[in-house]
């Protein structure tokens, strides 16, 4: 069975529950659902709707908390592309809050560039730049 452990860091919960499953035999249970999630069960308000902050929140698997929303700053995408993300959707509320198609390629390009629909998307982007 293989499983990829996410984040920057990764979760110390999903760890033991990775390695509880791999003991068990079983598949781990860890989130499938975006960050935008855990800000709601925080608490916290959106920083695209509230601030105009372009954030990866939307397109991101959770996993970390929404530490950086916490803290009125956009997600990075540390915990990778969630299991079906609208990154074209997203990209086009990006555009709308006047973010310029080079940082649009840089945003993708963070800790997960090569995951495959941040990868696709960012060189989308860089084709607009040419």
């Amino acid at each position: 069975m293989n499983f990829e452990l996410r984040g920057c860091p990764i979760n110390k919960y999903q760890l033991l529950e990775v390695v509880s499953a791999f003991l068990h035999g079983r598949k781990p249970n860890t989130p499938a659902h975006s960050v935008c999630v855990e800000c709601k069960r925080r608490g916290t308000v959106c920083v695209m709707v509230a601030h105009g902050t372009p954030c990866l929140g939307p397109v991101t698997q959770a996993g970390c908390g929404a530490i950086c929303p916490a803290y009125h700053r956009g997600c990075y995408g540390c915990f990778g592309p969630k299991e079906t993300p609208n990154t074209a959707s997203l990209s086009a509320w990006w555009s709308r809050l006047g973010v310029k198609e080079q940082d649009l390629v840089r945003a993708y390009r963070g800790f997960n560039a090569f995951a495959e629909p941040f990868r696709k998307e960012s060189e989308l982007h860089e084709q607009q730049t040419s």
